[in-house]
This record gives C-alpha cells, structure tokens and sequence, in this order.
C-alpha cells in the first residue's frame, strides 16, 4: 500500500500562462495493489482519495487478467496479428462525488473522454514497458 499524489485538471482554463487549469486539483489517493495468484488470476489496484479539496469521494479499480493464446489470436472472430507477449483484460472502474455541482456537471460532460485517455496512457505504457517472459512464470505476475 502506498499514498501517491495526483492531479487533475480541465486543460485550456487556465488563469495565466503559468498555471496550469482554472479548475485543478492536487489530492492524495492511498493506493493498494492486490497481485494474481493460483486462486485469483486477477491481479487488482485500488486507489481512494483520502484528502482532496475537490472530492466527497474518488474510487478507482483497475482490475487486469491474462488473455490465454488462442482467445488471444481470435477476438470475436476476427483473426488479430500476433503480439510478442501475453495480452490481458482490462477492467477500470472509476467511482466519484464531488463537492461542487457546477464541476460535477462539467465533468459528466467530459468524464468518458477523460477514462477514455487514462486506459490508453495505460495501454501506451504497458506496450512500452518489457515484458520478461521467464519472470511471469516463475511468479505468476502479468
């Protein structure tokens, strides 16, 4: 478990050249990660913001399984091209209540453009990060 720093913002509404958003938000989340095992073939993160100005309450869980061989060359029927690793399934759950109704309703209007951008930095980051083949198997880790 660990406590980790963020911020979020809405680009384009800032004050001067120097800030960054008119509406940003810095905030402490606790994260916990829950690794795959020989039960649970799911391997889950959890975060919770535990001290935001912004936030009544932000939960996330990114919860991610491996995609076996053939599921993984044969996605709904459609042959895709082979991968140099494993693929997995990602699931990304993000559950908020914010303190301020007027940036609640603004951010209902962007929010799936916002998951929308978090799962693909996800995505770019996995693809650039190596993935050691040997290490999986031996301790059952994506």
């Amino acid at each position: 478990m660990m406590d980790a720093v963020l911020r979020v913002g809405l680009p384009g509404l800032s004050l001067s050249a120097s800030s960054d958003s008119l509406l940003e938000e810095r905030y402490v989340s606790r994260v916990r990660m829950i690794p795959a095992s020989e039960t649970t073939p799911l391997w889950t993160i959890e975060a919770k913001s535990i001290q935001s100005n912004l936030f009544d309450s932000l939960k996330s869980r990114w919860q991610l399984s491996l995609i076996d061989d053939h599921a993984n060359n044969n996605v709904h029927g459609q042959q895709q091209q082979q991968q140099s690793g494993p693929s997995c399934n990602v699931n990304f759950e993000v559950e908020m209540q914010l303190s301020n109704p007027l940036i609640s309703f603004t951010l209902d209007r962007v929010l799936k453009d916002v998951a929308k951008a978090q799962v693909e930095a996800f995505e770019k980051r996995c693809r650039a990060v190596p993935f050691d083949n040997e290490s999986n198997n031996n301790n059952n880790k994506l």
